[in-house]
């Protein structure tokens, strides 16, 4: 009971935060938006405009919902520190291990209740505009980018168990975005995928491995949840970001709507979209393990 306790305790103080409830309407009203002007492909019927919409909305929040999550949880255990209200908060009745779930939990809670609303909006203005509810999709792909936006609080809230200081706290934050989204973009010079070519092919010399490559890039939570959606989502709108590896990378199409989409056949297992579920699912649970770890040894004084 105690791990409940501090989850209603932290859901109640995060919840007056009006700066993080007014981005995450942001969020959502970015997602109405992009509902209201979306059109219909020419050969499109209704409900597959709405599906396309759906994914394009996931699509985005991949670059955007990891801030908004971020900034509700990187102060998480760090702000208690540097207040002094961790004394208070084990003070009671309260392990570590309780602090680090609680605080865990109510900032997810935080997290699928602004995903949820966001898609909500979006269906709600789709509905009008096009009279359509891809009621399996939706679902979908709401469980989808709940899970993603659950990644990145195990993230913050582990970064927040590592310091002691709000500065800290920042500067993780900041270098978490950099370092799982921004690096991941494909930016020429700094993209990872370029990192890793010129030290595996450049510095070592060795022959370029498209698979090695797309396995480190698989790693990153943007890439997994990119494939996790592929399992939600109908065959037209599936992507194929590591295709070259395939045998029929030749065949395959990354275009949407009318275009032909064929499945890459060949993918090693590392490389798959099943694959990708255990990819966020250990992006859950290892900086939780990690920061417990790492915050039971800790000196609170």
């Amino acid at each position: 009971m105690s791990t409940l306790t501090v989850a209603k305790k932290d859901f109640k103080g995060a919840r007056r935060a009006r700066t993080l409830w007014l981005v995450a309407a942001l969020l959502a009203v970015v997602a109405g938006l992009m509902a209201y002007v979306w059109e219909a492909g020419s050969t499109q019927t209704d409900a597959e405009a709405v599906r396309e919409l759906l994914r394009t909305v996931a699509a985005i929040m991949s670059f955007l919902l990891p801030i908004v999550v971020l900034v509700a949880s990187y102060l998480a255990i760090a702000g208690e520190r540097e207040s002094g209200g961790i004394k208070f908060l084990l003070g009671l009745p309260n392990t570590r291990g309780d602090v680090i779930v609680g605080k865990f939990l109510s900032r997810t809670l935080i997290a699928g209740l602004s995903v949820v609303f966001m898609f909500l909006v979006a269906i709600a203005v789709a509905l009008v505009q096009f009279g359509a509810f891809p009621v399996a999709v939706f679902v979908g792909v709401v469980v989808a980018t709940t899970l993603y936006a659950t990644v990145f609080v195990s993230i913050a809230v582990s970064l927040s168990a590592f310091v002691k200081s709000r500065s800290r706290a920042v500067a993780g934050a900041i270098g978490a975005y950099f370092g799982l989204i921004i690096i991941n973009l494909g930016i020429p010079v700094i993209s990872i995928e370029s990192i890793l070519k010129y030290l595996h092919q450049d510095l070592l010399g060795m022959e370029a491995n498209p698979d090695l490559y797309n396995f480190v890039l698989h790693l990153s939570p943007l890439y997994a949840f990119q494939k996790v959606q592929n399992l939600v989502l109908p065959k037209e709108l599936l992507s194929f970001p590591f295709a070259e590896s395939a045998s029929n990378a030749e065949q395959v199409s990354r275009g949407f709507g009318d275009s032909e989409v064929v499945a890459p056949e060949g993918l090693p297992l590392y490389l798959t979209d099943e694959f990708s579920v255990l990819i966020l699912t250990l992006w859950l649970v290892v900086p939780l393990s990690v920061a417990y770890w790492k915050f039971n040894r800790a000196d609170l004084s």
